[in-house]
């Protein structure tokens, strides 16, 4: 394979919020997409209080010119498992033991005493039907894209990405298309509204509470009026539309 050179443009205007990189290398006949993905709370000021902002859901998607993705290379595949049922038959066996005496004047206790032996057998069935599942950060999706989900154990209502998401692995490997001449890729983070969470910081509980409820969509709005323009970027398609990108890389070959 000749030398094949990439270049690269980062685009984060969410600074504290999102950071994506990628990165292309040649591998052999293919090639290679690195991946970097972090994300935070952003602290923000509005009308004199303190904010933190956060995102609680998010997704990362490629767009592809000339090339395509390689089957079995993408991160994050959340295999289906399978689904085991298994019938129980449980037996058992009970023995009961009852004794009656009586005693009258012919004849002593010991002789008018009576036994009776009683032996049973029940059964029942049960089905059992379980299902091993693993819940992972990132996730593969369909159409070339990836799911990242702030997860929890304690299920807190607060819960946003907080952290590295990807850490600088491979995304995915690349195939040119037959008869294409150049490689360019656009990843974007992209968020729905409804994904960014809206924290009051200091004051008592009622008061955040009160003031979450009556600023968060002017917070969210002027948010989102900062993420990345959606105009460089139109051949991602309507599968994006109710989308806002907060975070852009665009690598192309040179």
């Amino acid at each position: 394979m000749d030398d094949v050179n990439f270049r690269s443009n980062d685009n984060n205007p969410l600074t504290e919020l999102s950071e994506l990189r990628l990165v292309v290398e040649a591998d052999q006949q293919d090639f290679s997409v690195k991946c970097l993905l972090r994300f935070g709370r952003m602290p923000y000021e509005h009308k004199g209080r303190e904010y933190e902002i956060g995102l609680s859901r998010a997704y990362l998607r490629l767009a592809l010119e000339g090339c395509s993705t390689a089957l079995g290379s993408a991160l994050g595949e959340s295999i289906l498992e399978h689904v085991e049922e298994v019938e129980e038959l449980e037996i058992k066996n009970s023995i009961g033991f009852d004794a009656s005496g009586g005693a009258d004047s012919d004849s002593d206790a010991g002789a008018n005493a009576k036994a009776k032996l009683q032996a049973g057998v029940s059964r029942s069935r049960s089905q059992k039907r379980s299902q091993a599942k693993r819940y992972l950060p990132v996730v593969a999706r369909p159409n070339d894209s990836w799911e990242i989900n702030a997860l929890s154990v304690t299920e807190k209502s607060e819960q946003t990405i907080d952290g590295t998401a990807i850490p600088s692995l491979r995304l995915c490997v690349l195939q040119r298309k037959q008869g294409g001449n150049r490689i360019s890729m656009t990843g974007e983070v992209q968020v729905s509204k409804s994904a960014v969470q809206v924290f009051a910081r200091g004051g008592n509980v009622v008061g955040k509470a009160f003031s979450e409820m009556l600023n968060k969509d002017a917070i969210v709005g002027l948010i989102l009026k900062r993420a990345v323009q959606r105009e460089a970027s139109a051949f991602l398609g309507d599968r994006t539309a109710p989308t806002v990108a907060v975070s852009r890389c665009e690598v192309w070959e040179e």
